[in-house]
């Protein structure tokens, strides 16, 4: 039995990082919870919820004896008041005491074993960088050394099999020219789409003299090394634009030492991860069915040389999300499926047969060199991420972190999976959260949280987030569902596409009969209802408001598509919401999109909607909640806007995370409550 390590994050950090932003790797976490400086109370609060440590990644070492992994830390752990940072820990993978191999004042990510395992790579930005670099750290301890000097700041990197270089992912200086007319003021942006360029260079370990791997006017999205460091398979676009990126990438390979590129292989719509199997013969690929699919969730094999792909997975209903090669005939897969995520070994030939059947949800894992043991970063319902480790063979994973001290004796929810039937017979289903101190036979008022996409998922994992504060809900009185109406990923291509032609119809339904439902079996007040949610969700929120007013007593439109015209003509998704989430271009079928815009029923709403946005959205412009905010004031509804300033498409800033999760639950509790 493996001993839990707790890291109890008030009093973790004994290292110290020198001026230059080194540190010492030997820096210890107790072994024994210290006593927090926060009052202990059983309830949870926005300020539990935005300040929870948690582990969001971990990278086994090849050798499988260590592991490496980051942990969210919140302020009060941390120098000054600038919101959570990253840290990066180092442990036993049998079990022991963990060490911090990163600075605590700044964030540190995306840790990398060499393949010897003698040295960690990870990125950061400190104190005299110009943007976020590469350091290394030996594995055994010692000083971590900055090896790039990037001027505009690294995405991510990989080692080369022999430990001599790092390829990394960097965007493109502007050119001379371009320089010198921006300081001219001459600088005039051409057309309607924009993105900054990515290049692939290679950096030599010893001198820190970096290479152009890719040299032209493509946008390098990913990449990963063939084992023997020769070549290496590449995700390109032609422009660097977020609709090229996630519809228009191909697949490529190049020499390592740099040249032309070789097309792989024919591909249609998204692209996600890649790897090449051991004996380099083969690569597979995460992608789309088809230019149709809202998911790079089918297992594709190629041969390296190039040549036609075969879809292992195509019939498969679940949702791939991550791979990595178990050895030359056979493929670990994490998938999404329902609400779990299960591990699957694939072979080339299509079988699959299960390999890990985790408690919770795991969103990160890693297998290491010899395919022996397996890390994971996992939740549970009644826990954020956590470190866990088992063994390929036995698929069992045990946790040996505990980092949310912040929930010590904080009372949940109950949680559990609940199904209906749609009103054409199709089967769905949904997280629900019951509140606090739930009592059987009293009904309750509901709380309808729902993901965007729509190809998101609601899994039954630790699901409380400052946009989404499930059991801040459920302590408050509320029972929480979230439902996966059909668009949803985890149960196939088919299902995911089962609401395409018809957004905002019977996807809506889906819900309305989960309401009833739950209010059939006494659970929930139906007359007690308000629905709440971001991007696709804040969409559902939205029609909730208005041409579904009757139902809902509040809702909560954050960051939401309110006006499908406006929309398609002003988001930087135009090409991604017509090919997979309508599967129609919007300008033809005016009459279709008007009607199912929130915008277009607006008039006659009697429901209390709170509209939340990001003031620099480009996903969703914040014209989208201008739009429905005034036009939901002119009908007489009860309305508030709520713009946060330097948010995106979400809220990022743990103020603004705090002040919207208590507004939130405010807002239903005078609206839905009554």
């Amino acid at each position: 039995m493996r001993k839990l390590v707790t890291i109890a994050v008030t009093s973790i950090f004994f290292g110290c990082a020198t001026p230059g932003g080194t540190l010492n790797a030997h820096a210890a976490a107790p072994r024994a919870k210290t006593k927090s400086s926060k009052p202990r109370t059983d309830r949870l609060t926005a300020e539990i919820i935005a300040d929870l440590a948690s582990v969001s990644s971990a990278v086994v070492s090849p050798n499988g004896k260590s592991i490496a992994y980051t942990v969210r830390t919140p302020p009060e752990a941390i120098e000054g008041p600038h919101g959570a940072r990253t840290i990066i820990w180092v442990t036993p993978s049998k079990g022991g005491t963990p060490r911090r191999f990163s600075a605590a004042g700044v964030s540190s990510r995306h840790p990398r074993w060499s393949d010897d395992g003698k040295t960690l790579a990870f990125l950061s930005k400190r104190s005299g960088d110009a943007a976020t670099q590469i350091y290394l750290v030996p594995s055994d301890g010692g000083e971590a050394r900055v090896l790039t000097s990037s001027e505009t700041g690294i995405a991510t990197f990989e080692w080369s099999p022999s430990g001599k270089e790092i390829a990394y992912v960097t965007a493109a200086k502007p050119t001379a020219a371009e320089e010198k007319s921006a300081e001219t003021g001459f600088d005039p942006q051409f057309g309607d789409v924009h993105g900054t360029q990515r290049v692939l260079l290679a950096v030599d370990v010893k001198s820190g003299v970096s290479r152009d791997v890719l040299v032209g006017k493509q946008h390098v999205g990913a990449f990963a090394w063939s084992p023997s460091g020769d070549r290496l398979v590449v995700r390109l676009s032609d422009r660097a634009d977020i609709d090229a990126t996630m519809m228009y990438s191909r697949l490529y390979t190049v020499a390592a030492t740099g040249g032309a590129t070789k097309a792989l292989t024919d591909t249609e719509g998204k692209l996600g991860a890649m790897a090449w199997s051991p004996d380099g013969k083969t690569i597979a690929f995460l992608g789309a069915a088809d230019i149709h699919d809202p998911t790079a969730g089918v297992l594709f094999v190629v041969p390296a040389q190039g040549g036609t792909k075969k879809a292992l997975t195509a019939d498969y209903e679940g949702t791939g999300q991550w791979l990595r090669w178990l050895d030359s005939k056979s493929i670990a897969m994490l998938a999404n499926e329902g609400t779990a995520t299960p591990v699957h070994r694939v072979g080339v030939d299509g079988s699959m047969k299960s390999l890990a059947k985790p408690r919770g949800i795991c969103r990160r894992i890693d297998i290491s060199t010899d395919g022996k043991t397996l890390v994971a970063a996992c939740e549970a319902w009644d826990h954020p991420g956590e470190l866990f480790v088992g063994s390929v063979r036995s698929g069992k994973l045990t946790q040996i972190t505990q980092t949310s001290e912040a929930l010590d004796g904080v009372k949940l929810g109950a949680r559990e999976i609940v199904r209906w039937n749609a009103e054409d017979g199709l089967e769905i289903e949904g997280v629900l959260t019951k509140p606090v101190d739930y009592a059987a036979g009293k009904r309750y008022p509901l709380a309808i949280l729902v993901h965007g996409g729509p190809e998101g998922v609601s899994l039954n994992g630790w699901n409380t987030r400052g946009t989404y504060p499930v059991q801040l809900f459920a302590a408050n009185g509320y029972v929480v569902l979230e439902p996966n109406y059909r668009g949803s990923q985890g149960r196939g291509v088919a299902f995911g596409k089962a609401d395409q032609k018809d957004l905002g119809g019977k996807e809506f339904t889906d819900v309305l009969a989960g309401i009833d439902k739950l209010a059939a079996d006494g659970l929930v007040d139906p007359d007690r209802v308000g629905m709440g949610g971001w991007s696709y969700g804040g969409y559902f929120s939205g029609l909730a408001a208005t041409k579904h007013t009757a139902r809902f007593k509040a809702a909560m439109v954050g960051a939401a598509i309110t006006n499908w015209v406006s929309f398609t003509g002003t988001t930087e998704i135009e090409h991604e919401n017509s090919l997979v989430h309508w599967d129609l271009w919007p300008y033809d079928h005016y009459a279709l999109v008007w009607d199912r815009s929130p915008m277009a029923h607006a008039q006659g709403s009697k429901t209390a909607t709170m509209i939340v946005h990001g003031s620099k959205d480009t996903r969703v412009p914040p014209g989208q909640a201008y739009e429905l905010y005034r036009a939901l004031r002119h009908s007489g509804t009860s309305a508030q806007l709520v713009m946060y300033p330097r948010e995106g498409h979400g809220l990022g800033e743990r103020a603004h995370q705090i002040d919207f999760a208590t507004r939130f639950v405010e807002w239903f509790d005078t609206h839905v409550k009554g």
